[in-house]
């Protein structure tokens, strides 16, 4: 298939991954005995947990290729922590880890995102007071907080964040954010272009997909998830 191949993960000999030829550090997929991987294509409740703030309703999309559409209540602070069942990725030394996701937002400056992998946490951005993150655990995401259009790409451990490194400018349009972990090097991708490398302080703790959206003033927001993808070598 044009743009596409397949490959040998790193040293593993049980792990195969579909690659963008284009952007060799996006996989499409992978296959294996070593494979461990979240690839939704449909929106099912019941394989997340979904704390909501207000009435903030997940539902599937309707546009075409989408994955789900979260609409906040009209409340400051009224949206979405979304969460993979199962603390299933993990980066461990010498052990290749990809996360991926297609995100659009209707409001570029009035709204809290973020998305990456993250430690269990139904509040991963804080939901009352002050529009902050509030990472509990670890993670490794991008995220950009009420009254900014600043997208940064952060590692955090055990609440404490270790890595921080400004990603792009965030607006209405679809944007693709990666993370490609080598087993040693920390990279981080927006819409296919090389942000960041982080070589050190990368968290060890288990993680799960995350998605956290929500609206920074009284009036409802929405945000499309078009994709995610979460693949892992895990022997």
């Amino acid at each position: 298939m044009e743009n596409t191949n397949l490959s040998q993960i790193a040293e593993s000999k049980n792990a195969l991954a579909m690659v963008d030829s284009r952007y060799p550090n996006r996989w499409f997929d992978a296959w294996g005995a070593d494979v461990e991987k979240d690839i939704p294509n449909i929106w099912r409740a019941a394989d997340y947990t979904v704390t909501a703030t207000g009435t903030s309703p997940v539902t599937s999309s309707v546009l075409p290729g989408a994955l789900y559409l979260i609409t906040s209540g009209a409340s400051d602070f009224d949206g979405d922590n979304i969460q993979a069942l199962g603390s299933r990725f993990k980066l461990d030394a010498g052990k290749p880890c990809y996360f991926g996701a297609k995100v659009t937002i209707n409001e570029a400056t009035q709204s809290d995102l973020l998305i990456g992998l993250c430690g269990v946490d139904t509040t991963l951005t804080a939901a009352s007071s002050a529009h902050a993150i509030a990472v509990g655990a670890g993670g490794v995401f991008f995220s950009k907080m009420d009254n900014s259009t600043a997208v940064n790409f952060k590692t955090y451990t055990t609440a404490t964040e270790m890595n921080t490194a400004s990603a792009s400018v965030i607006d209405v349009a679809a944007h693709i954010y990666e993370f490609y972990f080598d087993g040693y090097s920390l990279f981080g991708y927006v819409d296919g272009v090389l942000i960041a490398k982080f070589t050190s302080n990368i968290t060890t703790e288990v993680l799960t997909p995350s998605v956290v959206f929500r609206t920074g003033s009284g009036a409802a927001k929405t945000c499309t998830v078009h994709w995610t993808r979460a693949i892992a070598v895990r022997s």
